[in-house]
């Protein structure tokens, strides 16, 4: 995208998307940011973080990434918790 898509986009922003753009702009604490309950599924998640499914497996073994188990052998990954871990690697 270029500058003058950019501002385009931006000019024809709803409120509420103008406020997002605001807060990332001052940088506030992310308890002011809308909060995510999406919950991936392993496949999912690789596919979103370019990681493989054995890499995310071995991470949720080593106490490394949390994951929600649903059942035997099907788990979740929180949004966040999956934002957290591949910022950290």
């Amino acid at each position: 995208m270029n500058t003058d898509e950019r501002f385009k986009l931006l000019l024809s922003a709803t409120p509420a998307q103008q406020a997002a753009v605001d807060a990332v702009l001052v940088e506030e604490p992310d308890s002011k940011r809308p909060v995510s309950f999406r919950l991936y599924r392993m496949g999912e998640a690789a596919e979103k973080t370019g990681l493989s499914r054995t890499t995310l497996w071995r991470a949720i073994k080593e106490g490394r990434l949390s994951a929600v188990m649903v059942r035997k052998g099907s788990h979740r990954i929180h949004e966040g918790e999956l934002r957290r871990f591949v910022g950290a690697e």
